[in-house]
């Protein structure tokens, strides 16, 4: 059960941790967040995902009111206080206090929220996941920001579809899904994934990093029309990991089944997560 939280360098109860009603992300929207997992009590590549917080900080010209040092701490205080070995963490910044409802304040305010750990059913992975397309894209891609409301007003439709998520394009081409990055594997064997135009997943670095010591890799958009030959598909994420996709909208994505390159990869990340989690505890 999570039972703390941290507002502005307070660690409170959770159940009455608050913001003014005058902060903007309540108000406009202005605010973004990041989200990585703890295991064994370790926050995982813990790095990498500071290093996007702050230039997603940077891109919305807000001041992390901590240095890096002191938000680690927070984040193993919170850590502490909970008293969970596995969970996660989300990273909230938004634009402040506004005395005229617009205007950013000088002060950013910065919430620390601790989440039970996020589980995906064997079967997503065994089965493979479907995604429905959606042409559309995010006004601020490369930024982590609050808004999903594309997402979550679309979710009584993929219910409908059977779909597990969906997969944004736009004149033709391929870019992310709402919470995901999205791979395809060619006829040749290769991995494409879109280089811009998305939000670079923290996961989405790692695997690609472990797949061009094995695979051919391309950064490009994928085209809609590459899902018809595509020999497989997967998405990567914080909590997927790296999971197949068995099918687009109508589109059946190779026979239909996991393949082999997915499968390699998840585990290959899986071993990696290991190896930094083991070396991050001898630093600790």
């Amino acid at each position: 059960m999570i039972k703390f939280a941290s507002v502005n360098g307070e660690i409170v109860p959770a159940d009455s941790a608050c913001l003014g009603i005058t902060d903007l992300g309540f108000l406009r929207g202005y605010g973004m967040f990041d989200f990585l997992l703890i295991k064994n009590g370790q926050p995982l590549f813990v790095e990498d995902y500071l290093d996007r917080f702050w230039r997603s900080a940077h891109q919305l010209k807000l001041k992390v009111p901590l240095d890096r040092e002191q938000l680690i701490a927070h984040i193993h205080q919170l850590i502490g206080s909970n008293g969970l070995a596995d969970a996660s963490i989300r990273l909230v910044l938004t634009g402040g206090y506004a005395s005229d409802g617009y205007s950013p304040s000088e002060n950013a305010n910065l919430v620390i929220l601790e989440h039970e750990y996020p589980t995906c059913h064997p079967d997503k992975y065994e089965k493979g996941i479907s995604l429905l397309l959606h042409e559309y894209q995010r006004q601020f891609p490369a930024i982590k920001t609050t808004n999903y409301v594309v997402g979550i007003l679309m979710r009584e439709q993929l219910q409908k579809a059977g779909a597990d998520d969906l997969l944004f394009y736009q004149n033709g081409f391929i870019t992310e899904t709402t919470r995901a990055n999205f791979f395809i594997v060619t006829p040749e064997g290769g991995i494409v994934t879109a280089g811009e135009g998305i939000l670079e997943g923290i996961t989405r670095k790692h695997t690609l990093m472990l797949a061009r010591k094995h695979y051919q890799v391309e950064m490009r958009q994928p085209e809609v029309e590459e899902l018809k030959t595509a020999k497989e598909a997967f998405i990567t994420s914080s909590t997927k990991r790296v999971m197949p996709v068995v099918q687009v909208s109508d589109i059946v994505i190779g026979n239909g089944k996991p393949g082999p390159v997915s499968a390699h990869l998840l585990e290959l990340l899986k071993e990696a997560e290991t190896a930094y989690l083991q070396n991050d505890a001898r630093v600790s």
